[in-house]
């Protein structure tokens, strides 16, 4: 099972709320394709897609590590987890398929 801590100094964005963008579109060899308007799409693989979905503006990136952890269900570094969920999420900003909410 993941270790569930409190909300640490070295995770500042633990209560930082986002918002999905785009339309889901369907999937193809495995990833979720998933469209940010009628001209630019992408292909979302399983990980980022559940980050993608769970951003539903008032889940905050916390409860989104806490979650990811609990359906990994083998121990693994929070810190690690939570890097990686950052990492995701800057990257859907960048492609406007989330928007901050707070």
């Amino acid at each position: 099972m993941a270790e569930n801590q409190p909300q640490q100094p070295q995770r500042p964005r633990w209560n930082e709320v986002y918002r999905k963008r785009g339309t889901e579109v369907g999937i193809d060899k495995g990833d979720f394709v998933v469209a940010v308007d009628e001209e630019k799409a992408y292909a979302l693989a399983p990980a980022v897609y559940y980050v993608w979905n769970m951003c539903d503006g008032e889940t905050t990136i916390g409860k989104i590590v806490e979650s990811l952890a609990d359906a990994i269900q083998e121990d693994i570094d929070m810190d690690t987890l939570y890097n990686a969920v950052t990492d995701i999420i800057d990257k859907l900003v960048e492609v406007h398929l989330l928007e901050k909410v707070s």
